[in-house]
């Protein structure tokens, strides 16, 4: 889903690695099917003729099925050639618009009604964390809201990601494609990019800590957004901006 954003030299590593070919997803599709996923775990969080950021947005399938939904979709991925292939497909779509890194720089206090960072935060370097949480809360102003998803947890073997994407290669008919996909991973340059440029990894408890400090409180969800169950979800908001009719009337809410 993303390539992280720009900044210090590990995130450069991964943003190298998104900007060319590569095995992550095994065929076209696995790529339509991890988006289709998404659409739908999405769909409740989105907000009605409102504005959302998607951050590290990757190929973006479900970008035209958002925009059925909010009055904008903006688009961010740190990598050049994805944000190339997203001109390409999406060029005159009247409510979705590609941003580059100046677009995104300008973006004002309060213009995004929800940021959405899926499966991003493994790719920013974790000193860089504190700066990005706080652009989310600038953007988001007093009354938007944060969902982070596909959240990593410390020692998390790689066999359980390989398990997951195999359970829903199984279920969606690309099993075989998805165990030829996994030998070329393994003699792609993934793991040394991944040893190299770092792998962020964050406990629920330490990740809603960072949020706090950023001026953020954040809720677990109870189901991960994406195809990857094992992963943690949250949704974040500007400290003192939930009241109790609000949680109980907003799905985003439903947490564990």
């Amino acid at each position: 889903m993303s390539s992280g954003p720009p900044g210090g030299q590990g995130s450069s590593g991964w943003v190298d690695f998104w900007n060319r070919p590569n095995a992550i997803y095994a065929n076209q599709r696995n790529l339509e099917a991890h988006f289709a996923c998404l659409q739908n775990d999405l769909d409740a969080h989105l907000p009605e003729g409102g504005t959302v950021l998607d951050f590290g947005c990757g190929d973006a399938l479900a970008a035209e099925a958002m925009a059925k939904r909010c009055r904008n979709v903006w688009l961010y991925d740190a990598a050049p050639a994805v944000r190339q292939r997203l001109r390409e497909r999406l060029s005159g779509h009247p409510g979705i618009r590609v941003l580059d890194d100046d677009d995104l720089a300008a973006l004002t206090s309060g213009s995004v009604d929800l940021v959405l960072a899926v499966s991003v935060l493994q790719y920013i370097p974790r000193e860089e964390l504190e700066g990005v949480l706080h652009r989310w809360r600038h953007l988001i102003g007093a009354r938007g809201r944060i969902l982070i998803a596909d959240v990593v947890e410390p020692d998390t073997p790689m066999l359980r990601d390989i398990a997951s994407q195999l359970s829903m290669a199984r279920r969606h008919g690309f099993l075989m494609a998805a165990l030829m996909g996994l030998g070329r991973m393994a003699l792609s340059d993934y793991r040394r990019i991944r040893r190299e440029a770092g792998f962020s990894t964050y406990t629920p408890a330490e990740l809603q800590d960072r949020l706090s400090a950023a001026g953020l409180k954040g809720d677990r969800l109870a189901k991960n957004i994406g195809p990857t169950p094992h992963r943690h979800s949250f949704v974040a908001r500007p400290h003192g901006a939930t009241t109790g009719a609000q949680a109980a009337g907003d799905p985003a809410l439903k947490v564990q």
